[in-house]
């Protein structure tokens, strides 16, 4: 039996300018200024060049989100400096320095209420610790152990905020590889449960309490692609990442992350990005060159992120992820 729609079909909205993209997915119209109908459609994700750094930064901490980023010290056009570069969506711009230099640093938190620990300024692995409030830097409590590697000098990986960090993994107590876990309170460092895999130059995402390290490297053995997630009392080792590699960016949390890019040792650097969803890794589309000491956004996630920076070429270029990617088509008729 027919029914009314079924005759009638579908009224098509008469607009006289298109709505955004994300608000059109699905919709159909007709642009009444333009005389075309359009429709709404999101695709594959996928990564879009945004503008470049000032300066050359690798190996440094990153925080923040698309929007909102920092890129926290690292190597620069200079070997090493305090210099950190802030990102509003649009323009990096020079902000406040660091009290100490440092790169192999990881980094946690917002633009606005970071935190960045661990690295070295030079041989010596180191275990300073200093937050942003918005203004300025300030060293506060130490690490309790050196969390630098003596030779490629990567720090563990970290996830959270200013008030309550987890520092993952990296190297300590005279070994280039640990099974480090140190949790911050806001005050002070103190070891937690060890992960189940000794490595460093991880990735690292979530929160303190529910935090993701994944890849890495341990020496003698090859980079790795062991996943463990830390439910706030243990480790759990669950799905492996699909390419070995550490030392990228990353962001986003034990249910929603992003790795980007990285390396697994000469010559053997990545443009690979793997997605999680909390159960396992999928391979989505490549940044635009292959490299690694670059950062991602640890409040991003794996619908909405970032890739700044890194060695050895881009060491200025940024990269803005979206999945899916909104689009406004005119409907042709053939």
């Amino acid at each position: 039996m027919a029914t009314y729609k079924g005759i009638q079909g579908y009224s098509v909205q008469n607009l006289s300018s298109d709505p955004t993209a994300s608000e059109a997915e699905g919709q159909l119209w007709y642009n009444s200024t333009s005389g075309k109908f359009k429709l709404g459609t999101a695709g594959a994700g996928a990564w879009a060049s945004a503008n470049a750094m000032n300066v050359e930064h690798a190996d440094g901490g990153g925080a923040g989100t698309q929007t909102a980023a920092i890129y926290i010290c690292g190597y620069r056009a200079a070997p090493i400096s305090l210099g950190n570069e802030f990102y509003d969506g649009t323009t990096w711009t020079e902000g406040a320095d660091l009290t100490t230099m440092r790169y192999g640093n990881f980094g946690a938190g917002t633009q606005t209420a970071a935190l960045t620990g661990a690295g070295t300024t030079g041989p010596t692995p180191d275990t300073y610790t200093e937050i942003y409030d918005g203004t300025s830097w300030t060293e506060v409590g130490n690490l309790t152990r050196s969390a630098s590697s003596g030779t490629s000098f990567i720090a563990p990986s970290g996830a959270g905020t200013t008030t309550a960090t987890r520092a993952m993994f990296g190297p300590g107590g005279g070994s280039p590889n640990s099974v480090l876990n140190e949790g911050w309170n806001g005050t002070s460092w103190s070891e937690d449960a060890d992960g189940l895999t000794a490595r460093h130059a991880a990735f690292g995402l979530g929160t303190q309490d529910a935090a993701l390290a994944a890849g890495g490297n341990a020496p003698p053995l090859p980079y790795q692609t062991v996943t463990e997630i830390w439910n706030g009392t243990s480790w759990t080792e669950v799905n492996n990442m699909t390419t070995a590699r550490g030392r990228g960016g990353c962001g986003g949390t034990t249910t929603n992350g992003l790795i980007i890019a990285g390396t697994a040792g000469a010559p053997g650097v990545k443009a690979n990005v793997e997605s999680w969803d909390g159960t396992s890794w999928t391979e989505v589309a490549d940044v635009s060159t292959a490299n690694y000491g670059g950062i991602g956004t640890p409040s991003g996630s794996n619908t909405v992120s970032l890739y700044a920076g890194g060695q050895p070429s881009g060491g200025t270029a940024c990269e803005e992820w979206n999945d899916p990617v909104y689009a406004i088509k005119t409907v042709t008729v053939s």
